[in-house]
């Protein structure tokens, strides 16, 4: 296995060693992880070829919660990953409400370089509960902890947030995640701001492109000092999508060939993947609910609710930190 190493790259110009593909683990909300093992392994096979050594390679699950390889990621799985590909760092989420996690990470730490907990304001004392207990257990681990949906809180509610992890010594790197593709620049750019001032951790950001700013967002985050930037195959990823690899390698001229690293990727992904983003009208109304910092994720429910008049409705609400759905359902009763 190799070993991970956290970069410090503040005022440095971003490198591949700084980018982590969560095709596998984002990406399979599209076919609910479903993904072959030969269809894994020529992901990793192509990403290895493009340079990068760092993989999400799943969720940790019970083998009772398992559905596929990548969603449960059994140590078999992760053992023939790690013989495969040795110079690779592989990378697995566990969601710190995770039934019984400790047999969700149970004979694995030993093939996973870095462990990632994706949390809610809730669930933060819980992953910190969860990192003290893992780093116990293994001295090589990194942990990280990712603020998800960080566009539902303002900056104050995310501060506080912070003042409770920044003094973890388990906690090894600290992620905002745009979950909803919801945020502009402006905003990353004071969001990664404040975690810099805060957290002595090592730092990450996770963009979704709903609003189709996942590269420039993501490029903000890097220049406030964020060492990590998530990306994804073709941009494949839940609702409005991931940072997408190509645009991002060539945006920063980080291709491995002298053919176009996005021509290459698309290439790739027509011959060798399953996945393929949801249809052009569904995108443009996850859009729409980026717009005003709804969660597109909540698509189908407001349908349900509103299945001719959704798109006037969203249109005439403000943009507003949503929690939840219920209180844009219950801004809608007046549309």
């Amino acid at each position: 296995m190799q070993s991970l190493q956290l970069p410090q790259c503040l005022g440095r110009r971003i490198a591949v060693s700084n980018i982590l593909d969560v095709t596998l683990r984002d990406g399979g909300y599209l076919n609910r992880w479903q993904f072959s093992l030969e269809e894994s392994k020529s992901i990793l096979n192509f990403l290895r070829d493009q340079g990068l050594s760092q993989v999400e390679v799943g969720f940790l699950r019970t083998p009772e919660r398992s559905t596929s390889p990548v969603n449960g990621c059994p140590k078999e799985f992760l053992a023939e990953i790690q013989q495969l590909y040795p110079e690779m760092s592989l990378v697995c989420m566990l969601n710190p409400a995770e039934d019984n996690w400790q047999a969700a990470v149970a004979d694995k730490l030993d093939q996973i370089s870095l462990l990632r907990m994706p949390c809610t304001a809730d669930l933060v004392d819980k992953a910190l509960e969860i990192a003290n207990h893992l780093k116990k257990q293994s001295s090589h681990l990194k942990i990280s902890l990712n603020l998800i949906c960080v566009s539902s809180y303002s900056l104050a509610e995310i501060e506080c947030l912070l003042r409770t992890i920044a003094p973890s010594k388990n906690v090894d790197i600290v992620y905002l995640a745009d979950s909803r593709g919801a945020l502009y620049p402006d905003q990353v750019n004071a969001m990664m701001a404040l975690v810099r001032e805060i957290c002595p951790q090592s730092l990450g950001f996770h963009a979704h492109d709903t609003l189709g700013y996942a590269i420039e967002n993501s490029n903000q985050a890097f220049a406030q000092g964020c060492d990590w930037i998530d990306v994804t195959l073709n941009g494949f990823g839940l609702a409005g999508g991931n940072t997408p690899l190509g645009g991002y390698l060539a945006n920063h001229d980080l291709q491995s060939s002298g053919q176009s690293i996005q021509a290459e990727v698309t290439d790739f992904c027509q011959k060798h993947l399953s996945l393929r983003h949801p249809d052009s009208l569904t995108r443009q109304r996850y859009r729409l609910l980026a717009g005003k910092n709804i969660d597109p994720v909540w698509c189908d429910q407001l349908l349900e609710k509103y299945p001719d008049t959704l798109n006037e409705k969203v249109e005439k609400l403000p943009r507003q930190n949503h929690k939840n759905i219920d209180s844009v359902l219950d801004l809608m009763i007046d549309c």
